[in-house]
């Protein structure tokens, strides 16, 4: 028999008590989908994929069923399997990168020598492509003032000249696309410099014995910051962020939570092109700690893989770590 919280619950944890049995009965108390609380020995089937849990005979709890997992649950698992390989992928780039610039530069002047001479080769190319552009203009000028004494002599611009005048044109148009990318090309490579040679600040800042667990500290932030988690340190402070978490996804989301649990929160799956739905779930990294990963879900439709492709979502993800930090209590 089940027995409804509101009316009966302390009568059938007296009856429990109460009742000698030589032995034992298992107690199972679970909430249903509206909320409601129940107590017995058994479990409806309609019930039974509900987590509960399984009291002794003094009403206490000596164990906790999983509820069934859902198959938007199992979908979350591969993602996350999916997230914790590309986080370990960032992770050796990010320490291989930071290896490679360590042992390839022994100061910052090794760095900026570096960077001008790609800039000079660069800059270059660039001269080439404008001697060249300079004399495509002098064809397309002395090409076209052809064309213009053969019409003022009323005859037919030859069809040579006309195609001179057109592949010019073409040419012309194509080295300018060649200039932009070149400069593109330059602006890229100061950029990158720009953020090695900070990082290389960085990283000899202090003692050489600092400096692998620079290396180690940056890398998970990196694979942080790409994916959005949040890497947990402790406890107490891994039981807030939780909590900032779910503030966080019940911010962002545009569909319901359906899942609030100590190792998932998850929103319910998108109903149109427009729906963000967010999830974020506990995981064990390699070295026993915990990280809070953050899932997001688009719509299974053109305009919902382009949302998930957004510039939207990539700031959403961004800002999931930089959110809980800057909610946490100050040290």
């Amino acid at each position: 028999m089940n027995y409804p919280h509101a009316l009966f619950c302390s009568i059938a944890l007296a009856s429990l008590i109460a009742v000698p049995s030589p032995v034992a009965a298992k107690m199972y108390r679970w909430v249903d989908h509206n909320g409601n609380i129940y107590y017995s020995d058994k479990v409806p089937p309609q019930q039974s994929k509900l987590e509960r849990k399984v009291l002794n005979e003094h009403g206490r709890v000596i164990d906790t069923i999983d509820a069934a997992k859902t198959d938007e649950q199992f979908a979350l698992e591969k993602r996350l399997v999916l997230l914790r390989q590309e986080q370990e992928n960032i992770i050796a780039k990010q320490k291989s990168n930071d290896k490679v610039l360590l042992s390839t530069f022994r100061n910052i002047d090794d760095l900026r020598l570096t960077l001008k001479g790609k800039l000079n080769s660069v800059n270059v190319h660039k001269r080439m492509l404008e001697g060249a552009l300079a004399s495509l203009n002098d064809t397309l000028a002395s090409t076209r003032s052809r064309a213009a004494q053969e019409e003022r002599k009323g005859k037919h611009v030859p069809a040579a000249i006309l195609k001179l005048i057109s592949d010019t044109e073409d040419e012309i148009n194509n080295t300018y696309g060649q200039i932009a990318k070149v400069v593109e090309q330059y602006q890229e490579i100061q950029r990158k410099f720009d953020k090695d040679i900070e990082r290389f600040i960085f990283l000899t800042q202090g003692s050489r014995s600092n400096t692998q667990t620079l290396i180690d500290e940056n890398a998970e932030t990196q694979a942080a910051n790409v994916l959005g988690l949040f890497n947990c340190f402790d406890r107490k402070t891994c039981d807030l962020a939780w909590e900032i978490a779910r503030q966080f996804v019940m911010f962002h989301s545009t569909t319901h939570i359906n899942f609030n649990t100590e190792t998932l929160i998850m929103s319910s799956d998108p109903k149109v092109g427009s729906d963000l739905s967010l999830s974020v779930s506990k995981s064990k990294r390699a070295n026993n700690k915990t990280s809070i990963f953050l899932d997001i879900r688009c719509h299974h439709s053109t305009r919902g893989a382009e949302l998930c492709k957004s510039a939207q979502v990539t700031r959403i993800r961004q800002s999931f770590m930089p959110y809980i930090e800057s909610k946490l209590p100050k040290k």
